[in-house]
This record gives C-alpha cells, sequence and structure tokens, in this order.
C-alpha cells in the first residue's frame, strides 16, 4: 500500500483522521511486536504468511488502550494497515 492510500483510507474514519501520525506509527510498532500473539489463537487453518483479518479482543483492547481509540477504530485501522504491520518484523529486522 503507498502512503497516499493508507492516508486516504485513514481519512474515511472520523476517529482515525483525528489521529496522531505518531499514535498511528506506535500502532504498527505494538502490532507488528504483538504478531505471534495475534497468531497463537488463530485456527490452525489461518496461514501465518499473511495477516488474520480479525484480531483477538485482548489485542484489540490492549491497542485501543496504547493509541487511545475506541475498538471499533482499532478493528478498522487494522483493516488497513494489517498488511504493513505484519511485514514490519521482516522489514525492520528486529521489529
Amino acid at each position: 500500500m503507498d502512503v497516499g492510500s493508507l492516508f486516504l483510507a485513514i481519512q474515511q474514519h472520523r476517529e482515525l483522521a483525528a489521529m496522531s501520525y505518531i499514535d498511528l506509527g506506535r500502532f504498527l510498532r505494538y502490532a507488528s511486536l504483538l504478531k505471534d500473539d495475534i497468531i497463537q489463537p488463530q485456527p490452525h487453518t489461518i496461514s501465518i504468511m499473511a495477516a488474520p483479518d480479525i484480531l483477538p479482543p485482548s489485542i484489540t483492547s490492549f491497542l485501543s488502550n496504547v493509541v487511545a481509540i475506541s475498538p471499533e477504530s482499532v478493528d478498522a485501522l487494522w483493516d488497513i494497515t494489517k498488511d504493513l504491520a505484519w511485514a514490519g518484523r521482516e522489514m525492520g529486522g528486529k521489529g
């Protein structure tokens, strides 16, 4: 996803449009670091090579608290950024 598409998708959501760039970066960083915790409760039929469509409730709650947005907004932001977050550890080395 290119940056323009990312920001356009975020602007379509009222709460996400007001989110700071720092909080967006924090969300992506934590989501990337929590990859093992995100995949662990998924059914064994879900590939670990691609981000799951739905976050576990505990991860949604944690990310909601970390970046101070509603759980519904976490779900929306995950839908927009899940591929970036999933690739984060591979792209950045240590996470």
